[in-house]
């Protein structure tokens, strides 16, 4: 007859953080419905669109007394069996100690070509989800186009594509011109 095969079922969060706790540093681990995901490395292009941005919020929080901040690599909670990293996130200035948290304002992914087709469907869906959530922002890295996605509009979508272009980031009391988002890229 042989030993059935035991389906342990979907990974939660809880597992998946100390999971994560025992991986390289270098490693970007995601929990999708689940499932833990290992994402390759970044491209060049996507690393200067990530400090770009993280430079452009730093300043714009120092303007605005710094009641909240940008960041990279934090895991967001989205349910107990899913907790995606985004690019960067905009949450509240409390001096987060967990590698998660549950309260971003505001979510940046950039675009790699293994990941677009869930960072457009999946995880605008699953950001969308977040009570604290007011937009989430997708960033092209081969090509000067910003997708936004807000809540006071029903997440229906705004599409920058011009360099002269500034996404405004409301919540924040923030405005970034496309031509410092990609600034370094060659791109504009």
């Amino acid at each position: 007859m042989g030993v059935p095969f035991l389906d342990p079922g979907p990974m939660n969060a809880e597992d998946f953080f100390a999971f994560t706790a025992t991986r390289p540093d270098g490693e970007k681990w995601e929990l999708i419905e689940g499932e833990p995901v290992l994402n390759a490395s970044a491209s060049f292009l996507h690393q200067i669109i990530a400090r770009n941005l993280i430079v452009l919020l730093d300043r714009a929080s120092l303007a605005g007394g710094e009641t909240w901040a940008a960041v990279p690599g934090v895991g967001l909670r989205v349910s107990e069996i899913s907790a995606p990293v985004p690019d960067v996130i905009i949450r509240p200035n409390d001096r987060l100690s967990a590698p998660e948290c549950d309260d971003a304002l505001v979510v940046f992914e950039i675009l790699s070509p293994s990941t677009a087709d869930r960072d457009l469907r999946w995880k605008r869906r699953a950001y969308a989800a977040l009570p604290s959530l007011s937009q989430y922002v997708v960033v092209a890295q081969d090509a000067v186009e910003v997708v936004s996605y807000d809540r006071r509009t029903g997440f229906a979508e705004r599409r920058f594509e011009a360099a002269e272009a500034e996404l405004d980031v409301p919540i924040v009391g923030a405005r970034l011109s496309l031509r410092d988002i990609y600034r370094g890229t060659g791109l504009h």
